[in-house]
This record gives structure tokens, C-alpha cells and sequence, in this order.
């Protein structure tokens, strides 16, 4: 398993799939560290900061394209 070298909030996840952060957030719910997903544990973030307090790796990003891809409806 190569090192991770970046991770990517939620935010930025969002935009670089073209997703808002709801769906990116949706999409997580299920995803482990394993997959690519991390929490981001600051006693200062707030529950706005929600987008920041979670984060994906480039695998990460990976699964949540699949997982977007999967639940998704059908588009032609």
C-alpha cells in the first residue's frame, strides 16, 4: 500500500467530483479508513466546519466517484 502523501476535505472532494458536499457527505456514510476516508478531530471545529473535519485520500476520492456513480439514477 503506497504512503499517502495528500488528502482532500470534504469541500474540495465536493468539487473536484462536480458533487455538492451533501452528496459527498451521503456518499460517505459507509466509507472506512480502509476505503480512503478520514476524520479530522480538532476541539475547535464547530459543526459548520463539518466539510473539514472529514477527508479523502486519492483512493478515497476513487470509491466516492464509484459510490456516486452506483447510487445515482440513470443519466443518458
Amino acid at each position: 500500500m503506497p504512503a499517502i502523501s495528500r488528502i482532500y476535505t470534504l469541500r474540495q472532494a465536493a468539487k473536484m467530483l462536480g458533487e455538492t458536499e451533501e452528496a459527498v457527505s451521503e456518499a460517505a456514510i459507509g466509507m472506512f479508513a480502509e476505503d480512503g476516508a478520514i476524520s479530522i478531530i480538532d476541539e475547535n471545529f464547530t459543526d459548520d466546519d463539518w466539510p473539514l473535519a472529514s477527508a479523502f485520500t486519492d483512493e478515497g476520492l476513487e470509491n466516492l466517484q464509484y459510490i456516486l456513480d452506483e447510487t445515482r439514477p440513470y443519466r443518458s
